[in-house]
């Protein structure tokens, strides 16, 4: 991700270049342009010849990445291009973008419904929510392997990889399925009424499910009549079981340890736990508790919980719910007031850096990384619906207003939509160069140790080159302007009169 401004200036638009090489055409021209503003004025041209003029121009609008682009029709057409990447934008329907060498590429119509990435032999489909496909093909110790999904949501599921073969499934019919829902296999034939499957050594089959279940494979061992009766254990590490689901339930774990613990709710009228870890009493549960924390050293009450809550020790907090929360554990504070309308949490990261996260719902969001050394590093903030700023950890920043969306999501919701409300601009390199796009191109700014412009098109410019000495000035396309290069100055009227001063 590029985070600074690009500086590298664009060719000013034919119309402007031509208008003072054929000035008997002037007048015809500047109206046909007018005409021409809201298509393809701003780039019609821009290649065809290099700019002579010896004037700064306008840096291209710039994605929040930083990705030159150009934008024939404003926030619709958009032709992004740099040195390793090229980007193709009909809005709100379609954006294709692709790496320079043609070994990536991603397309993206009407998000979030379909999406395809290509990358190498790597390829990815998915129609949102119903279908998905996805291939990886990868280098492995004996030569190239290969993995391969896809799913119809509800109904198909399949695949087929070097390491697992062939799987297919037709939901609730029967069939396969590999690596789904945190499982290594799932088998079942007319779900609900027979399902199994495979985790590890764990080996659980599914009769009329989730009614009756017999568990086992290495350490594991199960049986489940629900809601009756069920257990579940792990030789040597825990056993769990439970009576008339919900209302009885206990738990013995730390079995490999010199001092084992136990759970036990009775629902909801009591829940305990002792073990060398905390001991932990509850009345009505979850309500109304108690909770002493050998491993944290901390005492906490609920009474009742979620509305009062007091911990004192290596955890502190006080709660008055929805009022008021403040905990701290650690380095890491978290403080609510009118939950959930104000939220903060401070926690540290690397060296003296902390981060802090701000949420005043739904206006504001913030999250910057600060350093006792150097101040913010890095800042994202949000006034929703208002504006957006960044600052990035080489110093340069962004802004923009409008900002919709309420969430971030750079690469997929405002990549797509975001052009299209977006009326102003701003962006600040790291060596303090800045560019300003407003109202869909119809003002655009820079300002760069070397020069500045403004342009408003066919109706103001103004630009100042000081490594040259000069600055021009036109309205209306020439109609009235000035020029100035060192002492020499010159007065331009309709268009063809230059005249010295």
């Amino acid at each position: 991700m590029t985070n600074s401004v690009p500086h590298s200036p664009v060719p000013k638009n034919s119309f402007h270049r031509r208008a003072f090489k054929h000035a008997s055409l002037r007048l015809t021209s500047f109206f046909l342009a007018w005409i021409a503003l809201f298509f393809f004025v701003p780039t019609i041209g821009a290649e065809e010849r290099p700019d002579d003029s010896g004037q700064p121009s306008i840096p291209a609008s710039t994605s929040e990445e930083g990705i030159p682009k150009k934008d024939p029709a404003g926030p619709f057409l958009s032709v992004e291009e740099e040195s390793e990447r090229r980007q193709f934008s009909l809005r709100p329907f379609y954006i294709k973008s692709e790496s320079a060498d043609g070994s990536e590429e991603k397309v993206q119509f009407l998000w979030p419904i379909y999406i395809h990435r290509r990358s190498e032999q790597d390829f990815t489909v998915r129609v949102f929510p119903i279908f998905t496909y996805w291939r990886d093909i990868y280098a492995y110790t004996d030569g190239m392997e290969y993995d391969v999904r896809y799913m119809l949501f509800p109904i198909v599921y399949g695949g087929d990889s070097t390491e697992d073969g062939k799987y297919f499934a037709l939901f609730p019919i029967g069939g396969k399925i590999k690596h789904f829902l945190g499982r290594d296999e799932i088998r079942f034939v007319l779900f609900p009424l027979y399902m199994e499957y495979f985790k590890n050594e764990l080996h659980q089959r599914n009769y009329l499910w989730p009614v009756l279940s017999f568990s086992e494979g290495g350490d594991y061992n199960g049986f489940r009549l629900w809601p009756l009766f069920g257990h579940f254990e792990k030789a040597g590490d825990y056993r769990k079981e439970f009576i008339l689901w919900p209302f009885y339930h206990r738990q013995r774990f730390d079995l490999d340890k010199e001092q084992s613990g136990e759970r036990m709710l009775l629902f909801p009228l009591y829940a305990r736990e002792d073990s060398r870890r905390r001991r932990y009493r509850s009345v009505l549960w979850p309500f109304f508790s108690r909770e002493e924390n050998h491993a944290l050293e901390f005492e906490k009450r609920s009474m009742p919980w979620p509305f009062v809550v007091i911990a004192r020790g290596g955890i502190h907090q006080t709660q008055l719910w929805p009022v008021y929360g403040y905990r701290k554990a650690e380095d890491v504070e978290n403080t609510f007031l009118f939950w959930p309308f104000w939220r903060q949490s401070v926690f540290p990261l690397d060296g003296d850096m902390e981060r802090r996260e701000t949420y005043l719902m739904p206006v504001l969001s913030s999250r910057a990384d600060v350093s006792e050394s150097r101040g913010t590093v890095r800042q994202r903030t949000r006034v929703w619906p208002l504006w957006r700023f960044r600052r990035f950890e080489d110093g340069s920043t962004y802004l923009r207003m409008l900002s919709l969306l309420w969430f971030d999501d750079e690469r997929g919701a405002e990549q797509m939509y975001s052009p299209l409300w977006t009326i102003y601009e701003r962006r600040v390199g790291a060596d303090g160069a800045s560019q300003t796009d407003a109202f869909w191109g119809l003002y655009r700014g820079a300002k760069s140790p070397t020069g500045s412009e403004a342009r408003i098109p066919l109706i103001f410019s103004h630009s100042e080159d000081a490594e040259r000495d000069s600055e021009e000035t036109e309205i209306m396309g020439g109609l009235v302007g000035t020029s100035r290069t060192a002492d020499s100055r010159r007065l331009q009227l309709l268009y063809f009169l230059s005249i010295p001063y």
